[in-house]
């Protein structure tokens, strides 16, 4: 052998064991950077699912040997921070402004693939947030407001459905007869009583009453000060008010006296309790909250949606989605994300929380969670609620309820 072949021997060597060497450091790089913690942060989302998904994601995350810390998020500013150390990957946000926020905040660089969305059904895919070309935002899980009618009374009512405004107010009616004030709901809380408001907005008003409310909330949000009264005349009274006709529809309910006077001073627990000792017959109220009463109580109600004489596809109805928004460029979070929306995680979040799956062909715990998935795939991408479209502290909130509240009475 010449010298030539044995230092061109040589030098392959020594680049050979440099390429393994530099292989093991990048593998072992790897390795490390995929055990880093992850952080997860919550956001307007309510506690018992909150609690939910971070079991699930604990469960994920302990499968792919995965560190992860969770944060509650109580302002935007909470993840606005430029500390890196302590800044969200992943935040859970209610859609409204919490997802508008947390967008605001997110890096330029982080999102998701569009191949997560290929099991998720139209109007849930409709609802993604995009940005730049890139998902910035997908939906994991989703409430739903609805009615529910006491099915015994129903079926002696004589009626053969309840399929319009026009069928509650003859089944109130028939009611009348035999209860008080047939029909109830919490006005204690003002989300609720703002995402009722703005369902009924949906379904009554002509197209665009909702984001216009909508708007006029976002407007009030940045101001330094709050003015409660004015705000509610701006949604309900005024001559150019965008849900002046659904507010009156609601006050005759008050004024015929189907409606329980003492609304305004309901909780659901004592919702729960109209519900057990049978008299109401008729409640507005959500998926969740459903979930929340006695189960045999809440066993002889039958739920429907929320009527309109616009076609199926015109619909957008009032279903607060959960969605995953991803702050970083982890490839750890993104997995997460991934596992997330798999078929078996999602079903087990159904099951788990009661609420509806965004996939197309996922097991759902019973029929309540299944219609709301029918109903939500059936119509156009939903709305995630007045109460959840601005940012007021829970005095601010309070102080509209009661003006809300004045209006009606």
């Amino acid at each position: 052998m010449t010298g030539k072949k044995r230092i061109f021997i040589i030098c392959i060597s020594i680049l050979i064991i440099l390429g393994l060497i530099l292989g093991i450091c990048l593998y072992t790089n790897k390795c490390k950077a995929q055990k880093k913690t992850i952080h997860i942060g919550f956001y307007n989302v309510d506690e018992n699912l909150s609690e939910i998904l971070a079991k699930k994601v604990t469960e994920l995350c302990q499968a792919n040997e995965q560190n992860v810390s969770f944060i509650n998020i109580t302002s935007g500013k909470d993840f606005i921070s430029n500390d890196k150390k302590n800044k969200p990957d992943l935040i859970f946000a209610s859609d409204g402004y919490a997802v508008r926020k947390a967008l605001e905040a997110s890096q330029k660089n982080a999102g998701l693939s569009s191949e997560i969305l290929t099991a998720m059904f139209s109007s849930m895919q409709e609802s993604v947030k995009y940005e730049d070309g890139k998902i910035k935002a997908v939906p994991l899980i989703f409430d739903n407001l609805e009615i529910n009618i006491e099915k015994a009374e129903f079926n002696m009512s004589g009626m053969k459905a309840i399929n319009t405004w026009e069928d509650i107010e003859r089944f109130c009616a028939i009611q009348k007869t035999k209860y008080d004030y047939p029909m109830s709901f919490a006005g204690t809380e003002p989300v609720f009583l703002l995402d009722l408001m703005g369902a009924l907005g949906e379904a009554l008003e002509k197209d665009g009453a909702y984001e216009r409310a909508a708007q006029i909330l976002k407007d009030a949000e940045d101001k330094e000060e709050v003015d409660e009264k004015a705000l509610a005349n701006k949604l309900f009274i005024d001559p150019d008010a965008p849900l002046a006709y659904s507010f009156y529809f609601l006050k005759q309910f008050y004024k015929n006296k189907y409606l329980t006077p003492v609304f305004k001073d309901l909780r659901n627990k004592d919702i729960n309790s109209y519900l057990e000792q049978r008299v109401t017959n008729i409640i507005f109220t959500t998926l969740s909250t459903h979930r929340s009463f006695n189960v045999k109580a809440i066993s002889r109600y039958s739920s429907i949606y929320i009527p309109s004489k616009k076609r199926p596809e015109q619909r957008h109805f009032t279903a607060t989605t959960v969605f995953a928004v991803p702050m970083t460029d982890s490839p750890a979070a993104k997995q997460l994300a991934v596992d997330l929306l798999s078929t078996e995680t999602q079903s087990s979040l159904s099951q788990l929380s009661g609420l509806a799956p965004v996939l197309a062909n996922c097991p759902t715990p019973d029929k309540q969670a299944d219609d709301a998935r029918f109903w939500i795939a059936a119509t156009s991408t939903p709305l995630a609620g007045l109460g959840h479209e601005a940012d007021f502290t829970p005095d601010q909130l309070e102080a509209l309820r009661k003006e809300i509240c004045k209006l009606i009475f």
